[in-house]
């Protein structure tokens, strides 16, 4: 999907977007094999992987979040969009789009700022961070992840916002947001 963007940060988009699908794609690959490996070992040699829940679980958070902020780019994320059916014009479909995404816009910023102090208080704690039990991982890894996830789908939000500002209330930008 392309936003109407000017051309270097349409650039900087494919870029962030090729890297949050590596990360995407690794991450979802790990989990597969480990879950494979954690079921071989446990009903084949009645063995167990040490703690794996605790790693298993901060790529879960960063894969979670990152998926998130991948939904906002491709704004597939879940919404209930049945007022645009209520509308006829594309003026007001446009007026109404603008205003959920600003709408949007404002919640995820609060959420990034929230995330960012739940970053900030674990920065503030170091040397005594909470870590995990077993492998002492320290709780900053997901929670980067979660700040991270939030901080790109409050740029997403705000290139849509953007984008459907530029374009206006046209056929095209109808015809896109309607599919």
């Amino acid at each position: 999907m392309k936003l109407d963007l000017p051309p270097l940060l349409q650039t900087s988009v494919d870029t962030l977007i090729r890297i949050k699908a590596a990360i995407l794609i690794a991450s979802s690959l790990i989990m597969a094999f480990v879950f494979f490996f954690v079921v071989l070992l446990r009903y084949l040699f009645d063995a167990d992987l040490f703690a794996y829940e605790e790693w298993i679980l901060v790529i879960a958070f960063w894969m979670y979040f990152i998926g998130g902020a991948m939904g906002s780019y491709e704004n597939t994320h879940i919404k209930a969009d049945f007022l645009l059916s209520l509308f006829k014009s594309i003026r007001s479909k446009w007026l109404l789009v603008l205003f959920t995404q600003l709408l949007e816009l404002g919640v995820s910023l609060v959420l990034t700022y929230w995330a960012w102090l739940m970053v900030a208080d674990e920065i503030s704690a170091y040397p005594q961070w909470q870590k995990t039990a077993a492998l002492e991982i320290p709780f900053l890894l997901p929670r980067v992840g979660i700040f991270l996830g939030f901080c790109l789908m409050t740029f997403y939000i705000a290139m849509h916002l953007y984008s459907g500002w530029r374009q206006g209330p046209t056929e095209a930008w109808a015809a896109a947001e309607t599919q």
